[in-house]
């Protein structure tokens, strides 16, 4: 008599080895040895290859690893790097009339690692062929809209009207391509929107109110810069400089009495960064998120760059990488890199 087919009597399925089960890389993707060197990701930054840091339509943190004794000069480094970054993506104007980039720079009033003699510095030193004369760097400068602000109300403020002019501008490449069969004209437009200082100003909200309420107002407009970055993902990259650093030197800040009094324990043993899930590979000891304030900022950070000392030698490195695998990728930093 036939046996009758039956899922009970199927025969099993012959076994799988597991890493047949795993993504197959694309095809021209290779992994090399140097995959781990940041530099080509800052020389060609948004260029939207796949496997690259920066990407538009995303929130890149630039931070420093603080260190009283250096305050200063790790600021200037951080406005280095991220002017430089900037003066790069500025260059590709390839005329004084067109639109192919344009940045919005908003940064307290006190600091100088955005002023227009800054930038005007950074875009005659890039690595350009044939170099800007300058007369083109001021002609890139007129591309470059300022908002000096005092407090975290008028930061909030330039945010909006930032947004005002995206949507506008958003609206106008609509109705262009509606009347067109094809759209010719600024396809390959590039804005930026930097913010720095964003962590100090909220600092001083909680200087004068609260943690909860600087905390509830520095997720507001985290949440808002988030939203703007994918509603203008085509074209926008949004680039926070955080200019109070971490590291543990800010975990005393909003530190309860009890709290204070156990750290003054000598078995305390303090928290490392494993616990907050980020950690430099250069200062795997260092609590790089110890307050509140700053974890909140780092949510809202796609992809995080830390700037630190290393031996003498200046050292980019990210800490982060949300939608990518950037994570571990390093180099030292050099001014000619773009």
């Amino acid at each position: 008599m036939a046996s009758t087919s039956t899922p009970y009597s199927s025969a099993p399925a012959f076994p799988t080895l597991a890493h047949f089960l795993l993504p197959q890389p694309h095809h021209g993707q290779v992994s090399t040895p140097g995959t781990w060197d940041l530099k080509d990701d800052i020389r060609n930054a948004f260029k939207s290859p796949a496997h690259s840091v920066f990407r538009k339509g995303t929130v890149i943190g630039f931070s420093n690893l603080r260190d009283q004794a250096k305050e200063n000069d790790d600021i200037e480094i951080l406005g280095q790097v991220s002017r430089s970054i900037l003066a790069a993506q500025l260059c590709k104007t390839s005329a004084p009339s067109s639109f192919s980039a344009k940045a919005y720079i908003i940064h307290p009033a006190n600091l100088d690692i955005f002023s227009p003699q800054r930038l005007l510095e950074s875009l005659l030193s890039a690595s350009q062929q044939p170099p800007l004369s300058r007369n083109e760097a001021v002609s890139r400068l007129d591309h470059v809209q300022l908002f000096p602000v005092f407090d975290m109300a008028a930061a909030a403020q330039s945010i909006g009207e930032v947004s005002g002019a995206l949507h506008r501008y958003k609206e106008e490449q609509e109705s262009r391509q509606n009347h067109q069969a094809e759209s010719t004209g600024n396809s390959d437009c590039s804005i930026f929107l930097l913010i720095a200082g964003l962590d100090t100003l909220t600092e001083g909200v909680v200087r004068a109110s609260s943690i909860v309420r600087g905390t509830a107002i520095l997720s507001n407009i985290l949440r808002t810069l988030t939203q703007l970055s994918r509603m203008h993902s085509p074209y926008l990259s949004v680039m926070l400089i955080n200019t109070s650093g971490l590291g543990t030197m800010t975990s005393n800040m909003h530190v309860a009495p009890g709290q204070m009094q156990q750290r003054r324990n000598p078995g305390y043993k303090p928290q490392t960064s494993l616990e907050d899930g980020l950690q430099s590979i250069f200062h795997a000891s260092e609590r790089l998120f110890p307050s509140l304030l700053m974890r909140t900022l780092e949510q809202g950070i796609d992809a995080h760059l830390l700037l630190s000392t290393v031996k003498s030698a200046h050292v980019v490195e990210v800490i982060k990488d949300r939608v990518g695998n950037g994570v571990g990728r390093w180099c030292m930093w050099d001014k000619r890199i773009n």
